[in-house]
């Protein structure tokens, strides 16, 4: 065969690895080795036909030898990866077939230079034994990281994004290697732990795929009773969007110290690192607080008390919203604006002022309500349900703006979620605390129809025969659910 034929038929072969290339890409099947069959079809073509003279017959070793590697590839790519990934059967541990494609590499070496460059590598081997004991005790290290990386692939015990915890590390598999196993601490740092030393110690594993427990202890005070103190802990842990509700969260009495109850909360969340459990952790502390707040109490001081402490209460505390201050507020907002002041004032007295933490649910969508929000300081924000733990952004109200009237006006569910935008005050005028109201004159439910149906006309954009209809069905509701007949 002449030097250009040789040329033309390694440039088809060339063309058929790269086809071949372009052929598993569309198909979604691993690529086969390419840089192997390239050299081989190159030193095939320039060296393959050519005489060589005497003393340089290994150049036909070196045709040989990169053939051999370039079949054993390929073979291996063939047999192995490409049934895997159509799933005929279980993958092959990486360290496997890498130990395999060696081992057959190293057979082929043996007999070639043996066949062509007259090298008796087998006699070397075996006239060795004191080299490779010296070898082997100096590396005794080595070999068990090696045979434990081996051990770790063969029968994975996790698998890279899981998280892990290995004596005093901890933190997310990146890669598992043959002498080591990467991991990315919390602070974004990598650290190299030998496989040996993974595989003798005990492990602490989190799967990405699995739900997360998220376990944590809190102290309250011996004034709360404990059914409500596990009601109220529930009730947080639950309307955090990120924690699952499969499996359920769990909070349960650890003991009674000198001055609290102490409690241990587990909620279930998405996520193995352990920065996502820290956040959502200091999420829920977070809430718990304001949670508290909201019902009075406090959380223990380890001290002990001889006569009764009167807290201190910041000048932004919602406790400080007296009933004048109260009127002011209401008297600001679309809907209280055109009620009489003095109903105003009579209705401010009933109200209560709450402060919420950053992200927690105020109202849930499809819940059934019995109060309206008004907006006194800081953002909410409202989501529909998309089927995504958070829901889709619909809107961020501000101060002033109201949130809820529609429940309180004709007992509809509610129509959206509103989480809190960090910190946030917040008036809560509940349905009963109008009834004073209705009581002295029923026209108020007119005149609060009237606005409400007004405000909801021109935000949906209704023609006014619709607007009357909704105004007149508006107020047929409220004389219903405020025990009025309706004429």
């Amino acid at each position: 065969m002449g030097p250009i034929e040789r040329i033309l038929i390694g440039l088809a072969l060339a063309a058929v690895l790269l086809g071949l290339r372009l052929a598993t890409r569309r198909f979604q099947l691993p690529p086969p080795p390419l840089l192997l069959p390239l050299v081989a079809v190159l030193l095939w073509g320039v060296i393959g036909g050519t005489a060589r003279p005497a003393g340089v017959q290994w150049l036909g070793a070196v045709d040989e030898l990169a053939t051999v590697y370039a079949l054993i590839a390929l073979v291996a790519w063939l047999a192995l990866e490409c049934p895997e990934a159509l799933g005929w059967w279980r993958p092959t541990a990486k360290i496997l077939r890498d130990l395999l494609m060696l081992g057959l590499s190293a057979l082929a070496t043996v007999l070639v230079l043996q066949r062509l460059a007259n090298l008796n590598l087998v006699g070397l081997v075996t006239t060795s034994a004191v080299l490779t004991a010296v070898i082997g005790l100096a590396a005794q290290e080595t070999l068990k990281d090696l045979f434990a990386g081996i051990e770790l692939q063969v029968d994975p015990p996790f698998r890279e994004g899981d998280w892990i915890s290995v004596g005093d590390e901890s933190g997310t598999v990146e890669s598992l290697h043959l002498m080591s196993t990467r991991l990315r601490r919390k602070d974004g740092s990598t650290v190299n732990l030998p496989n040996n030393t993974v595989a003798d110690n005990p492990m602490r594993r989190f799967s990405q795929h699995e739900p997360v427990g998220n376990r944590f202890e809190i102290a309250l005070g011996y004034e709360i009773p404990p059914a409500r103190a596990r009601q109220l802990l529930l009730r947080v842990m639950a309307e955090n969007p990120l924690v699952l509700v499969e499996p359920e969260p769990e909070v349960l009495i650890s003991s009674y110290e000198d001055s609290r109850i102490r409690y241990e909360l587990q909620g279930y969340q998405r996520g193995p690192s352990e920065g996502d459990r820290l956040r959502l952790r200091g999420e829920l502390l977070e809430q718990i607080w304001y949670a508290l707040e909201r019902q009075g109490w406090e959380l223990p001081y380890p001290v002990r008390e001889l006569k009764r402490r009167q807290p201190q209460r910041d000048p932004s505390h919602p406790t400080g919203v007296d009933a004048s201050l109260s009127a002011q507020l209401l008297r600001r907002s679309w809907l209280f604006a055109q009620l009489d002041p003095e109903q105003v004032n009579r209705l401010a007295s009933e109200v209560r002022c709450l402060r919420f933490g950053s992200g927690e649910t105020i109202v849930a969508e499809g819940e059934e309500g019995v109060a309206l929000f008004q907006v006194v300081d800081g953002e909410v924000e409202v989501f529909k349900a998309d089927g995504s733990p958070l829901g889709r952004s619909v809107a961020v109200l501000g101060r002033d703006q109201i949130f809820g009237e529609m429940t309180v006006c004709t007992g509809e569910p509610r129509t959206a979620t509103v989480r809190s935008r960090g910190e946030c005050v917040l008036l809560e005028v509940e349905r009963d605390d109008f009834m004073p109201l209705v009581e002295d004159d029923a026209g108020v439910l007119e005149a609060l129809a009237a606005i409400v149906g007004q405000r909801r006309s021109e935000l949906e954009k209704l023609s006014s025969p619709d607007a009357a209809r909704r105004q007149t069905s508006i107020l047929e509701r409220m004389r219903h659910l405020f025990g009025l007949e309706v004429d």
